[in-house]
């Protein structure tokens, strides 16, 4: 059974599970160290999708007996830094089960030489306790490698979201009356100095001062606390260019991507960035910093990812310009969101976990018993053309 270890039930964690359990017809449990969490308000109740427990609420006693008592046992552990991660390390080590570390991109603080050097010890001896580990993206496949680490160790595994069967453009591509509206940006994550949400208000405020009049508007969705000083920020430079939701559930977050023109995110770091994915999902383009490494990883120069250096406003308020001003442009960008996204099903998660599963003897015997063994994924399957998904392209 695959044993998947994860902090909290997020509506991107739920995908992933509900796929990998349909995959391996019930032999997947995922072990949440807790149900919900104070930074994340969202509804976390993963129901009855998929086998699983609450690590807070049932111990890490059911979890070493569930791995004992399985001898096809197969634990992927996401992250490998706090206490959920050292203990189930410990567990699945001590039962010598087969482990994979899950782990999006390291923090780049700035260290000692010596602190440097203990890291990248401490990394290297890790992977010999491992069967291998699962890198968040390109980028973070990459920096692990950077950092010493056996390449053929290493497996890009992003994180995952659901892919609607319907899409379309948005609305100001197809419909010439809305060109004389604003663009609609959207903007979502915790309001926390990390997210630096003031660069995407003063390259908003900056843009419509560029054209003399409103040409975008920011939609601002999340909670935090730096919220008052945002708002107050906003009020004095973008007026009512700017609004903010507060925290929205996930099918509000979802919509509201739906109604905007492109999403905007500039972190001076995001680990990933999963509303990077949902937003190119629903075939919207994003205008990201060089920050974020989801934007990194799906940048493919197509146009459907915009980068901008960190901090920089002059350079993402040029990119707002471009967009509000060019209706096929961003037509073009809005479609080679949707494609990227197309490339990464959920369903190619599964296809990537039959791959590590046979690195291992536990695993290979796993893929026997749930008939997997011979299945292959095909990334030029990944989904259909484009233009048959697009509502706006004439279909549905």
């Amino acid at each position: 059974m695959i044993h998947l270890v994860t902090w909290l039930p997020l509506p991107y964690q739920r995908s992933l599970c509900q796929t990998l359990s349909e995959a391996y017809g019930g032999d997947f449990v995922a072990w949440f160290a807790e149900r919900t969490h104070k930074d994340f308000p969202y509804r976390s109740d993963a129901k009855n999708l998929f086998a699983h427990c609450y690590l807070s609420e049932v111990g890490y006693g059911q979890f070493l007996s569930a791995l004992r008592s399985d001898p096809q046992a197969v634990v992927i552990l996401s992250g490998w830094s706090s206490p959920m991660t050292i203990r189930t390390f410990m567990a699945a080590t001590l039962l010598r089960k087969p482990i994979f570390i899950w782990a999006d991109h390291p923090h780049p603080r700035q260290s000692s030489t010596a602190r440097e050097l203990a890291r990248k010890t401490l990394l290297r001896l890790l992977t010999l306790k491992v069967s291998g580990l699962l890198a968040c993206g390109k980028p973070t496949v990459e920096h692990l490698v950077s950092l010493g680490i056996e390449r053929g160790k290493i497996t890009n595994f992003p994180y995952w979201v659901d892919l609607p069967d319907e899409w379309a453009v948005p609305e100001r591509c197809s419909d010439e009356t809305a060109t004389g509206r604003p663009l609609r940006l959207v903007a979502i994550g915790r309001l926390v100095p990390v997210k630096q949400f003031e660069v995407a208000i003063e390259a908003v405020a900056l843009a419509n001062k560029k054209a003399r009049t409103s040409l975008a508007e920011l939609v601002l969705v999340g909670d935090g606390p730096e919220r008052a000083k945002l708002e107050e920020m906003s009020r004095s430079i973008a007026g009512s260019n700017v609004k903010f939701t507060g925290w929205l559930q996930s099918e509000e977050i979802i919509e509201r991507v739906r109604e905007a023109d492109a999403l905007v995110l500039t972190s001076k770091f995001d680990a990933f960035g999963v509303v990077v994915l949902e937003a190119m999902a629903a075939g919207r383009p994003v205008l990201a910093s060089a920050g974020v490494m989801a934007a990194l990883d799906r940048d493919e120069g197509t146009g459907a990812v915009l980068l901008h250096p960190i901090g920089d406003i002059e350079c993402l308020s040029s990119q707002i310009l471009s967009l509000a001003s060019d209706r096929e442009r961003l037509r073009r960008a809005s479609v080679a969101a949707r494609a990227m996204a197309e490339k990464w099903p959920p369903s190619r998660a599964a296809a990537i976990i039959d791959k590590i599963l046979m690195q291992t003897r536990q695993g290979k015997l796993l893929l026997k018993k749930t008939q997997r063994a011979e299945q292959t994924f095909s990334p030029a399957r990944a989904g259909q053309p484009v233009a048959k998904r697009s509502i706006a392209a004439g279909g549905r």
